[in-house]
């Protein structure tokens, strides 16, 4: 039997104060918790529990062993749910950047809805019409339109802009209707 659930046995028969209690709840036979605490005790050379035929009590050794491993299987169970993500409550500062009207009419809405499905979490915006250092000012997230620079960072496409030209059937009456972004230097 390995050490972390030898750990997880000798826990629950200290809180339980019983071998029998511990391997019902466990799902394992009473001989199975009384050979994984006797290994421990042989791994670490002390006594943890003083056993009588009516209780179980820990040693002086049992308590301070009993303290760090209850803390250990916490870290471990911690640190497991961290890297499974399970952690579903967002916490800290949010950090978005977009050009200013872009980022007041799509933006915005999206964060107010984001802020109020995870209260725990602060935005910050930055709606601006010109590029920025995202490292350098601490963004997280970056809302571009256009075509991207090479660069180290990370890039997800979420959608495409189509160019549209408009204008007044008076303006194209006089002036013409340009057929390229390039024709626009010769009109109003």
């Amino acid at each position: 039997m390995d050490r972390w659930q030898a750990m997880k046995i000798f826990v629950k028969v200290a809180e339980t104060e019983s071998f029998a209690d511990t391997a019902r709840q466990m799902f394992m036979s009473a001989p199975a918790v009384t050979r994984a605490v006797a290994s421990l005790e042989d791994l670490i050379g002390a006594r943890l529990l003083v056993r009588t035929t009516r209780s179980v009590k820990m040693t002086e050794a049992g308590v301070r062993y009993f303290e760090d491993c209850r803390r250990i299987l916490a870290d471990i169970a911690e640190a497991e749910a961290a890297a499974g993500g399970s952690y579903a409550t967002p916490t800290g500062t949010l950090s978005i950047t977009a050009s200013a009207l872009f980022g007041q009419m799509y933006v915005l809405p999206l964060v107010t809805d984001y802020l109020d499905t995870y209260p725990t979490m602060k935005a910050k915006t930055l709606f601006i019409d010109r590029p920025v250092n995202i490292v350098e000012e601490g963004i997280d997230v970056a809302v571009r339109i256009g075509h991207l620079p090479d660069s180290n960072l990370s890039a997800v496409k979420v959608g495409t802009v189509r160019r549209v030209m408009c204008g007044s059937p008076k303006y194209f009456e006089r002036y013409g209707v340009p057929k390229s972004p390039a024709d626009l230097k010769d009109h109003r």
